[in-house]
């Protein structure tokens, strides 16, 4: 009687990456057949606007902001395949050893002009001394512009729902401890949906009238990736607090 081997962790491992793949490569393909008309729409678009100076003047504005709107909604779509592409094929891990504190405040300083203009309040209060972590640093950078962007919008979407301004702050804290690094990231914006908090990792959902779905995805995805995760916390409300938890140190165990 022939026993069927037990599937280990490392099998379900290389399965799944056998699939992204086989996704990857079919995406890459649809995503190159679809991105070019829409890049003759766009161009066809743009030069439309240009003709519209030909046009008699009571209907020049109306044709303008039809081509503007065409415009805007084919690059919206061509960031949605870029997100899909990315998610699909991920590029190749690049870890390096990382001052996360230091690594904190250049990306804090590189999203702060974006946050003024919004008149939301971005700091940083950080561990003095943080034993380095492993990072790609160029995906691990996308990840956290992604959750101070989304921030962003959730105060954003309060001050509309409350129809008044208020201080809105988004804050990054790190922590550890002798096996893990902690980054909190948490708002005073609209907070998120009792009952949604594993969901918004889900990809392809959404509750932005605006968005692929795909933001969060990529951002667990990157995260799992260098071998950590990321939890909704309970915060005060309103407002949310994400908790993003990495392996501290192991240099010579880590394997991209």
């Amino acid at each position: 009687m022939v026993t069927a081997r037990r599937r280990t962790h490392e099998d379900e491992e290389r399965d799944r990456r056998e699939r992204l793949a086989y996704v990857g490569a079919l995406s890459a393909g649809l995503v190159h057949e679809v991105r070019t008309p829409l890049h003759a729409i766009q161009l066809n678009a743009q030069m439309l606007s240009e003709d519209a100076a030909q046009l008699p003047e009571t209907l020049r504005p109306k044709f303008e902001r039809r081509c503007k709107r065409v415009y805007t909604e084919v690059r919206e779509l061509t960031r949605i395949l870029d997100e899909f592409l990315v998610f699909a094929r991920p590029p190749r891990l690049e870890p390096i050893p990382t001052d996360l504190n230091q690594f904190l405040r250049e990306l804090v300083e590189f999203v702060r002009p974006e946050m003024d203009e919004a008149d939301i309040r971005l700091s940083a209060e950080v561990v003095r001394d943080m034993y380095p972590v492993v990072l790609d640093q160029r995906q691990f950078s996308h990840v956290l512009q992604n959750l101070v962007r989304n921030a962003k919008e959730a105060i954003d979407q309060r001050r509309e729902r409350e129809a008044r301004d208020f201080e809105g702050w988004v804050r990054l804290t790190t922590s550890e401890t002798e096996s893990e690094i902690h980054l909190i990231v948490e708002d005073n914006g609209e907070g998120i949906e009792p009952g949604s908090e594993e969901k918004i990792f889900d990809v392809f959902y959404t509750t932005k009238k605006k968005g692929s779905g795909l933001g969060l995805g990529i951002v667990r995805r990157i995260i799992e990736d260098h071998r950590g995760a990321i939890l909704v916390e309970s915060a005060p409300p309103p407002g949310a607090r994400l908790r993003i938890t990495l392996p501290r140190g192991r240099f010579l165990e880590y394997a991209p």
